[in-house]
């Protein structure tokens, strides 16, 4: 929290993330989150939740999502990545705070007309594919038992709790990442997230199954043992 100084802005917001991206997609529990409101309250400060995977979060611990918002003042989530609607992002708060965010989204030029197509899409997104978000995290489960068995390749197959799997080339690897991932998608056609010059980070999600699994790890392994 910023000391009440005119050289910098006043501390205003705390914004958490849920699963947390820069963490393997860790599922934050309700406890923690509870811990950060009494912190925010007691400074004075909103609470807002980047809940973008908010529903992998909530079926990985198998609670309610409510469980994990019930203590932020405002929450955002995704329609589309896990939940596979083709487009939208939703923004939930008060009453007064939704009527605050719509002025703001006007002002800056959002908007958009006959929108009940991509709003039924969305509620497909919200009825029939919150649970079958577990299919998810066992697929990614799955990838990341079969990068432990990998040479040049080290993975913490503990830390896997939701649907992204962050992995490293080992140091006696002569490659970068770069240079992995543009093999594995002209040789094997995946495409691969680096994460920085030796890491990479794939996260599964409706259309990845355990043969696309089976198809990422012989493409992964030719490329290595080609190194």
């Amino acid at each position: 929290m910023r000391e009440d100084d005119p050289h910098v802005p006043h501390s205003r917001l705390v914004l958490v993330e849920n699963s947390y991206g820069a963490k393997h997609g860790y599922p934050l529990p309700p406890e923690y989150l509870a811990s950060i409101a009494a912190v925010a309250r007691r400074h004075g400060l909103a609470l807002h939740m980047d809940g973008a995977r908010l529903f992998n979060a909530a079926v990985a611990q198998n609670v309610d999502a409510a469980a994990l918002t019930h203590h932020v003042d405002s929450v955002t989530f995704c329609l589309s990545k896990g939940l596979c609607a083709p487009v939208g992002s939703v923004l939930c708060g008060s009453a007064d705070f939704i009527y605050r965010a719509r002025r703001a989204r006007k002002i800056l030029g959002g908007g958009m007309r006959q929108a009940g197509i991509l709003a039924a899409a969305g509620l497909i997104a919200l009825n029939e594919m919150i649970e079958r978000l577990a299919d998810d995290h066992a697929h990614a489960r799955l990838l990341a038992e079969g990068l432990a068995r990998l040479p040049g390749v080290r993975v913490d197959v503990d830390k896997v709790r939701t649907n992204m799997v962050f992995f490293d080339l080992t140091d006696d690897v002569p490659l970068s990442s770069e240079t992995v991932a543009d093999r594995l998608r002209q040789t094997a056609g995946v495409w691969l997230g680096t994460n920085g010059p030796r890491g990479f980070r794939a996260v599964t999600h409706y259309w990845i199954g355990p043969k696309d699994v089976a198809v990422f790890l012989g493409g992964l392994e030719n490329v290595l043992a080609r190194a």
